[in-house]
């Protein structure tokens, strides 16, 4: 290992037991840590040890920090174990004051209502910046990470909104207490999980392409296996001499083949199936000024107020979200008690 690399891994292993409070004193060889009990724990060391990159760990003692080394990958596991949090707030010039009666129209359809805006008023809102780290299983794996932003306040996901927030002014600000409330923030991971292989349709494309191609190239195989045993053995048939029972010991296997042949189909489907894992390894509290538009529609003869959000960011409103599956949608049903649905929900209401 070169020495650039050893001072990378010992700077590494310096910071991270100062963020841990030890208290270190470096030498010529490396340095060495006294450590609050809970670390000592974590790392299965005494309170008093010595780093030295390089050097032949004395055990108890004298920790070498290489690559692959024990304590290295435990001062990993710690430093992973918990989400960082960060906090920002957002600034803008100019905070957009009309038009939001064409930008509805634009993005929602309501189905079977029509509606004008009501009121509209300034706000300061918050959203939820997750950096998330997926595994993607199936007859290969593939790893990742990608950025999802929800609407703290209503629970919508945000397309597009963390690629837009690089060219927005941000002033971060020290994070004293997350201002989630009791289960929101484990709602959205909730949701994550449930539609986690839809909002990751784009960056799995290659991947879902290539496991389809598989399927399809096995189920060919298999369906071409599966009639040439078929007319071999129909074709043994026709040999003289066979008895009864065994022509029909024959005919009953022949008979049982698409049921084979179905089961064999499903077996592949599994195969090839994707399931999608996905983990916040960051965490980042976005506070914003936006626009709350309170849209009033006639539905029939009753009439239904809903609130929407102007996003100064992705500069168009954010999505509404499904009162029956958590989905966010910009096509929106109703039932008979006048509940917000998605298509799905809307053909028989959870709520309901």
């Amino acid at each position: 290992m070169n020495s650039e690399s050893n001072q990378e891994l010992e700077a590494f292993a310096f910071r991270f037991l100062e963020n841990q409070g030890a208290a270190l004193e470096r030498n010529e060889r490396g340095f060495e840590a006294l450590l609050p009990e809970n670390l000592s724990g974590i790392l299965g060391t005494s309170e008093h040890i010595s780093i030295n990159t390089g050097s032949d760990p004395e055990p108890g003692k004298v920790y070498s920090i290489n690559y692959g080394s024990p304590l290295l990958e435990k001062m990993v596991d710690a430093a992973c174990g918990d989400v960082p949090l960060l906090a920002c707030k957002l600034q803008f010039d100019y905070l957009k004051t009309q038009g939001f009666d064409i930008l509805i129209l634009e993005q929602f359809s309501f189905s079977k209502s029509v509606g004008k805006i009501e009121s509209q008023a300034k706000i300061n809102t918050a959203y939820i910046f997750l950096t998330c780290r997926y595994t993607a299983q199936s007859d290969e794996q593939k790893h990742g990470l990608i950025n999802l932003v929800f609407n703290l306040e209503t629970g919508a996901y945000i397309p597009n909104m963390a690629e837009s927030l690089s060219v927005v002014g941000k002033e971060f600000i020290p994070l004293q207490k997350p201002i989630w409330k009791d289960r929101q923030l484990e709602r959205i991971m909730e949701y994550i999980k449930e539609q986690s292989k839809e909002i990751l349709m784009d960056e799995l494309h290659s991947f879902n392409e290539t496991m389809t191609r598989r399927f399809k190239r096995d189920v060919a195989n298999l369906e071409k296996y599966y009639h040439a045993l078929e007319k071999e053995m129909e074709k043994s048939l026709e040999r003289p001499g066979l008895s009864g029972n065994l022509i029909k010991e024959r005919r009953e296997k022949i008979d049982l083949l698409p049921d084979e042949l179905e089961r064999k189909r499903s077996d592949l489907f599994k195969k090839y199936s994707i399931k999608v894992k996905v983990e916040p390894c960051a965490v980042m509290l976005i506070n914003t000024p936006a626009v709350k538009v309170l849209y009033n529609m006639s539905i029939g003869r009753t009439r239904k107020s809903v609130s929407l959000i102007y996003n100064p960011v992705t500069k168009s409103m954010d999505p509404l979200v499904c009162q029956g599956c958590g989905r966010s949608i910009t096509s929106v049903y109703f039932c008979n008690q006048l509940h917000l649905l998605c298509s799905m929900c809307s053909k028989k209401c959870p709520l309901c």
